[in-house]
């Protein structure tokens, strides 16, 4: 297995399972992000994120702005339907973020638990608010959970097989 340094942001902890999960699935170095140093000395990153305003949280897409040339998992929990429009014009926000010749090898998102107090304020909204047209935000209670965990496993293992293709191939 490769070299991972994996890098997350974590407000409610969603974040942080789904970053213990890749570790756990091909070993790595977990950190947050406000302790992440660059990654010398590793083959790749994995950055998970929590989305704000439809992209990376902000010591996230600070984080991402200061790496360059080097691999990239990106991983994000969200309060949105998973592959919803939201979900994935947020990866492309935060590609956008990265620094100069770096690589996305794949990303991974799945939902993560909003808090109650959030949960009750949207459900106060008006009917032509985008949060309240989105559904994800009520059924995201207990996630991430085991599936999703096991999800975010198994794109650790199919990412570092990517990885190892491209570092074989002189691509590093």
């Amino acid at each position: 297995m490769s070299r991972w340094l994996v890098v997350y942001s974590s407000v409610t902890g969603n974040t942080k399972k789904v970053a213990e999960a890749f570790c756990e699935a091909v070993g790595g170095t977990l950190t947050r992000v406000e302790d992440a140093g660059t990654p010398e000395g590793y083959d790749a990153v994995a950055v998970g994120y929590w989305l704000w305003r439809g992209g990376p949280d902000p010591k996230t897409a600070a984080y991402l702005s200061q790496l360059t040339g080097v691999h990239v998992a990106l991983m994000e929990t969200h309060s949105a339907d998973n592959r919803s429009e939201h979900s994935v014009t947020a990866f492309a926000r935060a590609a956008a973020c990265l620094g100069k010749d770096c690589r996305v090898l794949n990303v991974f998102e799945c939902q993560g638990q909003v808090p109650e107090a959030v949960r009750e304020k949207r459900a106060k909204l008006a009917a032509n608010d985008p949060h309240a047209k989105s559904q994800g935000w009520k059924n995201s209670i207990g996630h991430p959970d085991e599936a999703d965990l096991a999800e975010a496993k198994e794109f650790a293992l199919r990412t570092d097989k990517k990885l190892a293709y491209y570092l074989k191939k002189g691509n590093a």
